[in-house]
């Protein structure tokens, strides 16, 4: 085991080690590779691409990348890939996709080309970029059908053609990647009229473990069906879903934390988990747990939620309007503010979490990682931490996404690359065999 950062703060919670590649990192996903009899870590960040070996779970091995100056495109000016959050894997394909933001390689929300990046990786050791294809919609990517299609979405907006100039923001934009050398960008958008009404921002999908897919954005969190057959409670009748004509489930807007229910970001979900089991005195499959992301003053900043879906599964999600507003109940919020381990300047917004049992890993930006309970979902706890703030010459740390993975907890920072934790604490409820985020295999 390295040393800890000399100014780590932690509780019931051990750092192993951390390593870095080829920038800091927004996001990481895994693949287990049966010919090697081991996993693989793959992570992206603003330089690009980097590949580990986790050969040695607790001490990841650096062994391939690809540079921002290699995904360059024509008219790109800076070699600074962004953003790829949520980064998705095809664990059976061998692929990686990276998700081209209009922000990046020099671009801004409007005029930047934005889309994504089909990455080989059957050999971990040399990936290779099968083609770059341009989407109207680029901030994050999800699987879907077992990796037969990607759902591209985000951000406010892209300069990329296709964008209705009455939305908000950037809808979901639907990718056949079938035949990966020949993507293939349906016209019609999903998931439309999300915010009372109107086109807004969805910033990433999560896939259940029932197949339902979870759009987060601006105006809350609806899950869709997008195989089988299933009653349409918007149509109000039987039908086929797909991944590009997908079948409404449940969900809405939570009614805002903020009693006035003026902050912007009190309708900014930023991601979230559909809990398929029985919680308590909650029903099977009632709760959302969702990131609330609003970056500012400690006090205020974005935090975790606990929503329920009762009283949306008849369509009331897509029928709201700002007359007539349908909203979930908020079941609980959680924020580290005041919180044992806490930082009290800096940016503390909630962000990317997995979950394992009734733990949750939770990444905080500049307030580390928290590993809340939520076995009560009517009050979160927190049970253990690690934050580094900088001094010492040390770099501080902001974390972007912690991932459960065997046993350990590894996150993707922007600033200090990936730290590889152990949470000592009890795992509360059934720890999962599985953990899964993003996509999530039926």
């Amino acid at each position: 085991m390295h040393n800890a950062p000399t100014t780590a703060v932690a509780g019931n919670v051990t750092f192993i080690d951390n390593v870095r590649g080829v920038s800091g990192y927004s996001a990481l996903n895994f693949i287990h590779y049966d010919k090697y009899g081991y996993d693989f870590m793959f992570a992206n960040g603003t330089g690009g691409l980097a590949v580990w070996s986790l050969k040695d779970p607790e001490h990841p091995a650096l062994i391939s990348k690809i540079t921002a100056a290699e995904l360059r495109l024509p008219g790109d000016t800076q070699d600074r890939f962004w953003e790829g959050e949520n980064m998705t894997v095809d664990p059976k394909r061998k692929l990686v996709f990276l998700t081209r933001d209009p922000r990046g390689f020099g671009g801004t929300v409007k005029t930047g080309q934005s889309g994504v990046y089909i990455v080989d990786v059957k050999n971990p050791w040399k990936p290779e970029t099968v083609i770059f294809h341009p989407v109207p919609a680029g901030h994050t990517a999800t699987c879907i059908n077992d990796c037969k299609y990607l759902w591209s979405v985000g951000p406010a907006n892209t300069g990329t053609p296709g964008q209705d100039p009455s939305w908000n923001g950037v809808p979901v934009r639907v990718t056949d990647i079938h035949d990966i050398k020949h993507p293939y960008t349906f016209d019609r958008a999903v998931d439309l009229g999300r915010h009372d009404g109107v086109t807004d921002y969805v910033h990433s999908v999560d896939v259940d473990k029932n197949g339902i897919a979870w759009a987060s954005g601006e105006g809350g969190v609806r899950g869709y069906w997008t195989e089988g057959n299933h009653y349409d409670p918007v149509q109000k009748r039987n039908r086929v879903a797909t991944a590009y004509d997908p079948v409404p489930y449940a969900g809405g807007t939570v009614v805002a934390t903020n009693p006035a229910g003026t902050d912007f970001f009190d309708y900014f979900d930023h991601n979230a988990y559909h809990n398929t089991e029985k919680l308590g005195s909650f029903d099977k499959g009632e709760l959302l747990y969702i990131t609330n992301e609003n970056i500012t003053t400690c006090s205020q900043a974005g935090e975790f939620k606990i929503a329920s879906l009762k009283g949306s599964y008849d369509g009331e999600g897509w029928r709201s309007t700002p007359e007539k507003p349908f909203r979930l109940e908020l079941i609980s919020h959680w924020s580290p503010w005041g919180k044992e381990g806490s930082a009290t300047s800096g940016s503390c917004s909630a962000h990317w979490f997995t979950v394992n049992g009734n733990i949750l890993a939770q990444a905080w930006y500049g307030q580390g990682t928290r590993f809340i309970d939520v076995s009560d979902p009517r009050n979160p706890t927190q049970v253990g931490y690690f934050r580094v703030p900088s001094g010492q010459g040390v770099t501080g740390g902001s974390a972007s996404a912690a991932y459960w993975h065997d046993g350990l907890v590894y996150v993707a920072d922007y600033n200090r690359g990936v730290d590889v934790l152990r949470f000592d604490g009890k795992l509360a409820g059934e720890p999962d065999k599985k953990i899964c985020w993003n996509s999530c295999d039926k």
